[in-house]
């Protein structure tokens, strides 16, 4: 439209100027008698020399019409570069004030079309990089507070061994547990690093759901006798998936471990696997302490813990890394609850192994 507007105002410049000047011209030199002798062919001599007359008339009307066009152009150029050079500069503005860190600056870009799409994807990139960074400054603080935890217990433990108020013994079982949980953080966080970086490694196979289902609930079953609560599988079907059967157990081993931290003693938890659509589905479900309405979406951040929750000893990253798991397998990890005290429910999903493919 700038362009078209430059162009417009010489065209009509041109124009206007050619049609005031030719005639003009035209009749003073038709008044004064046309072109001078030896001018031409048939100067001075009736309609031969109108032509010429007509001619010249017109080629200084042409050079002078050109001549005012392009000043006129340059001119209209002129207004229209100052007055897009405003929002871009703004928008120049921002950028180098969102890449020193003020990520609150905003920009706008005027009445054009195109920079006030460029002004909403900067103004949409300032936010996202908000959001990032408030992010990494929450992680930071969350991890800086998991690791301060077993930490001073360590260190407590440690001066209470000097001291003489613990054993060797106490000392090793304390320093041992605590170190244990710190590792898990570790590969906790960098497993959920790899996720968001879609650099997680797996090694894709055959995935009987069931099978995995049945195994990992042997497993688990002990622990959920120590609580006094029942733990059951039901298979509706025995779906197949491609995947990574080492990480898909450990979506299963952290969904468990969470339902464990919920359910009261008495209580039970079912794990049923079943085919939906196009996809397998593992649904683990407690009659537990459930989840609030407004806790629901916050289930699978990092470091979260429900109020209801009776375990404090785990890293709070399980959810995360399952949903993590989860997406890295182009499945999905969802949760849902009636309320408090109304038991809660998670279900993985993940696509199904197509017939007659090979795992990459």
């Amino acid at each position: 439209m700038a362009n078209l507007a430059v162009l417009a105002a010489g065209a009509l410049a041109f124009a206007v100027t050619f049609r005031l000047l030719a005639p003009e011209i035209f009749g003073r030199r038709v008044n004064a008698g046309g072109p001078p002798e030896g001018r031409g062919p048939g100067a001075g001599a009736g309609g031969a020399g109108l032509v010429e007359t007509f001619n010249e008339s017109v080629d200084i009307a042409l050079l002078v019409s050109l001549g005012v066009g392009i000043i006129v152009a340059a001119v209209i150029a002129w207004l229209v570069a100052q007055w897009l050079a405003v929002p871009i500069d703004e928008i120049r503005t921002t950028t180098k004030a969102i890449a020193d860190g003020n990520y609150a600056k905003r920009a706008s870009g005027g009445d054009v079309e195109e920079l006030d799409a460029l002004a909403r994807d900067v103004n949409q990139l300032a936010e996202k990089l908000a959001h990032t960074e408030q992010r990494r400054a929450r992680l930071l603080s969350d991890v800086t507070h998991e690791m301060r935890t077993p930490l001073a217990s360590i260190d407590g433990f440690a001066e209470g061994a000097v001291d003489g108020v613990f054993t060797t013994e106490e000392m090793h079982e304390a320093v041992t547990d605590e170190t244990a949980r710190m590792v898990r953080l570790v590969e906790d966080l960098s497993v959920l690093s790899k996720t968001s970086e879609g650099a997680l490694t797996l090694e894709l196979a055959p995935v009987d759901l069931g099978v995995l289902a049945r195994a990992t609930v042997d497993r688990l079953r002990p622990r959920f006798g120590d609580r006094n609560a029942t733990l059951a599988v039901v298979i509706e079907s025995d779906p197949v998936v491609s995947g990574d059967e080492g990480r898909l157990g450990q979506v299963l081993t952290n969904l468990l471990t969470n339902a464990l931290g919920h359910v009261n003693s008495g209580g039970s938890v079912t794990v049923t696997v079943d085919q939906v659509a196009d996809a397998g589905s593992v649904a683990v479900i407690d009659d537990g302490s459930g989840i609030a309405p407004d806790e629901i979406d916050h289930v699978f951040d990092r470091f979260f813990r429900g109020s209801d929750s009776h375990a404090r000893s785990g890293t709070g990253l399980g959810l995360s890394v399952a949903r993590g798991i989860a997406r890295a397998h182009a499945g999905t990890l969802t949760a849902s609850s009636p309320g408090s005290d109304q038991g809660a429910t998670f279900v993985l999903t993940v696509p199904l192994m197509r017939s007659g493919s090979e795992p990459s």
